[in-house]
């Protein structure tokens, strides 16, 4: 307010719409200042919106590559857990053949329970791999 004041104050000391000001001081003081008002609302309307929009661009950011990360770390893990799981397989196979114990390898192959037991009591399986 004071601003305007001021600026007002000059003009009319410098003769620049000296008659209107003098005659109309109040009223442009009062519109000055509701534009004013109106420009820093609106200032201040266009922050919180960039704010609220970058919020809401990081949140989805981050839950799209957690979502991603998800994905690609289930892909990965099923892919080792199968390979880790052929590999187990294949070195009782390799054992039993080995031993030419044919029978223990045909009955492992037809039942899973029969094939953990083989692979713990061979050491080749960990205790969490048998749960």
């Amino acid at each position: 307010a004071i601003d305007i004041e001021k600026a007002i104050d000059y003009c009319i000391d410098n003769d620049i719409l000296k008659e209107f000001l003098k005659t109309y001081r109040s009223e442009v003081t009062k519109s000055m200042q509701l534009n004013y008002e109106f420009d820093r609302q609106l200032e201040l309307e266009r922050a919180d919106a960039i704010e609220e929009g970058l919020e809401q661009g990081i949140k989805q950011g981050l839950e799209q590559g957690l979502e991603q990360g998800l994905e690609q770390g289930l892909e990965q893990g099923l892919e080792q857990g199968l390979e880790q799981g052929i590999e187990l397989i294949n070195q009782l196979n390799q054992i039993l053949l080995s031993e030419g114990k044919y029978d223990e390898l045909q009955k492992a192959s037809k039942d899973k329970e029969y094939q953990k037991k083989l692979l713990a009591e061979y050491g080749l399986l960990n205790e969490k791999q048998g749960e």
